[in-house]
């Protein structure tokens, strides 16, 4: 396989996100600029490859059938990100490239922590965050770990920072029902803003799905948490919570009709919003480039219309890909489920 090489400097990658977000750059300025954060974003592909490796190796040991999945961010995620950060400069931009884990629990989320720290790699651990013992004001839970990549061989890729998100099923299902809430409300709700009610509700819900975990911070009493359980029946009748979420439904168009359910590789997925449809394309791992190219060609297309998303994963299977990205396909079953469990749940 050809892996993609970065070509320009640093310098100029970080001018070139600096243009894309600036309202007074050109027509001409910003497709040049999303040519250079196009290839700056495929060189990660080869350090992304090289610790998600890592990742599956460790995660074995742990729990056989964990869905893991590997992308690169995409380019509207990226400029949202610049343009939340004033001081950030894309080079230095840490989860251009990431692979998540979602295994079952708890135990098995803390266990693959404790492995991947102790862990033998020249990739070196940049930054860690444990968003379980100290969740974001959001509500987000799980385990972000950054690793910089270190090669002997592949120096050219030095410096290139990977994100692990290890989750589990309950806080992957909350994850993923913040993403299809906020895509088809049209609101940033995974970057925490938007109406206030939907953020709200979503926050006091992951504190419900912590105490399904037995991971509940030490401060929320049970009288309180009987006090949130009451507040999210309330917002969900407001909001008409199941109702909007079983209503955000998707056709799927898999274009390549060949594909076997077992089929591992690329996967270009292509949501429109307003007509609630995703296409997928399906590439082979040797076939990155023509991926890679497809991808860059479509953000272009696209790069001025917020009804489509576009992303490009690597996964062992279309199976995997759905309960991996729930999301592009609008699919809040396991968030509903665990929603209806806690709700009829003593408190």
């Amino acid at each position: 396989m050809t892996w993609i090489e970065p070509k320009y400097s640093k310098k100029a990658v970080s001018r070139a996100g600096d243009n894309l977000i600036n309202l007074n750059s050109s027509e001409k300025e910003c497709l040049e600029a999303l040519d250079i954060v196009s290839n700056w974003r495929s060189s990660y592909t080869f350090p992304l490859n090289n610790i998600t490796s890592l990742l599956r190796f460790k995660v074995k040991t742990v729990e056989k059938n964990a869905i893991i999945t590997q992308r690169l961010k995409r380019i509207p995620s990226i400029l949202r990100k610049l343009k939340r950060y004033h001081e950030m400069r894309l080079h230095r931009m840490q989860d251009i490239g990431g692979c998540r884990v979602v295994l079952s629990d708890i135990k098995k989320v803390n266990t693959l922590k404790h492995l991947l720290l102790n862990s033998r790699t020249k990739n070196e651990l940049a930054k860690e965050n444990d968003y379980i013992e100290n969740p974001k004001d959001s509500g987000y839970r799980g385990i972000h770990l950054i690793y910089k990549y270190k090669g002997k061989k592949d120096e050219i890729y030095n410096g290139h920072t990977i994100e692990i998100q290890v989750r589990t099923k309950i806080q992957h299902s909350w994850a993923t029902a913040v993403e299809v809430a906020g895509t088809f409300l049209k609101q940033p709700l995974k970057s925490g803003e938007g109406s206030e009610n939907w953020l709200h509700f979503f926050k006091l819900v992951s504190l419900l799905f912590a105490f399904l975990e037995n991971c509940l911070p030490k401060n929320i009493t049970n009288q309180r948490l009987k006090e949130i359980k009451h507040e999210v029946n309330l917002l969900a009748t407001e909001l008409e919570v199941f109702k909007k979420l079983q209503a955000f439904s998707v056709s799927t168009n898999l274009i390549n009709d060949a594909v076997s359910r077992d089929y591992s590789g690329y996967f270009l997925i292509l949501l429109n919003i307003d007509e609630q449809n995703v296409q997928i394309w399906s590439y082979k791992e040797k076939y990155l480039s023509k991926a890679t190219e497809d991808y860059i060609n479509f953000e272009k297309k696209y790069k001025d219309t917020k009804e489509v998303d576009i992303v490009l994963v690597n996964a062992k299977s279309i199976k995997t890909l759905k309960k991996a990205y729930p999301n592009y396909f609008a699919d809040s079953k396991e968030f509903l489920d665990k929603l209806n469990e806690v709700l009829a749940k003593e408190i």
